[in-house]
């Protein structure tokens, strides 16, 4: 088994490893995004990095509110094996509200709008690890809310029954046009995920 506390020495040769997961579901993703637009949206991940859950606010302003879709992933022959925050920062939400439906001003037709791009991001996520692990996953149906970001991650951390401290951090962006977003989407695995992770990065036998 892994040492836990060796994740976040990781080097620069597999933080481009996690960095190519990251980029193949948010390839998906926007291949997605695209079809059901019908025009060119590119998305990538220019950064990618392991964090304790203790040091997010340096990743994240905490006290930020953000619109957030939350999706549990299961593995069908283990259970659970995590979750997937994706957060909007609340200027980011509004932007690309704007640039999907060219209105953001009816509230509800915009969090429809973000939990559909929060649900597709969560698929392809999903799919990009599944097919890089071998393993099996399904995602759960996602959930919306806006609140303070560090509290999203406290509930979803307080619902795994084997704790990890430490999350996968995926800075995204998102390209239109003219117009670039930025998104984040996290990563919080249990224990047996955290070492599926690391088994595709070489670091456990």
């Amino acid at each position: 088994m892994i040492d836990l506390r060796s994740i976040e020495e990781l080097g620069e040769v597999e933080l481009d490893a996690l960095k190519e997961l990251g980029n193949i579901g948010v390839g998906k993703a926007a291949t997605s995004l695209s079809q059901m637009l019908g025009r060119t949206i590119e998305m990538s991940v220019p950064n990618a990095m392991v964090v304790r859950i203790q040091e997010l606010h340096k990743v994240i302003d905490a006290e930020k509110m953000v619109a957030g879709v939350v999706t549990g992933l299961d593995d069908i022959e283990n259970g659970q094996a995590g979750f997937l925050y994706i957060t909007f920062p609340e200027e980011s939400s509004q932007k690309l509200v704007e640039i999907l439906l060219g209105d953001s001003s009816d509230e509800e037709m915009a969090d429809s709008t973000l939990m559909e791009i929060g649900n597709i991001l969560s698929s392809a996520f999903c799919d990009a690890t599944a097919e890089m692990l071998g393993v099996t996953l399904i995602p759960t149906p996602p959930s919306f809310g806006r609140d303070f970001a560090i509290a999203v991650i406290d509930a979803i951390v307080s619902q795994l029954a084997d704790k990890s401290d430490y999350v996968v951090v995926f800075e995204t962006k998102l390209e239109e046009s003219e117009d670039e977003i930025e998104i984040l989407v996290m990563l919080v695995p249990n224990e047996r995920f955290v070492n599926y992770i690391f088994q595709l990065l070489g670091m456990v036998e």
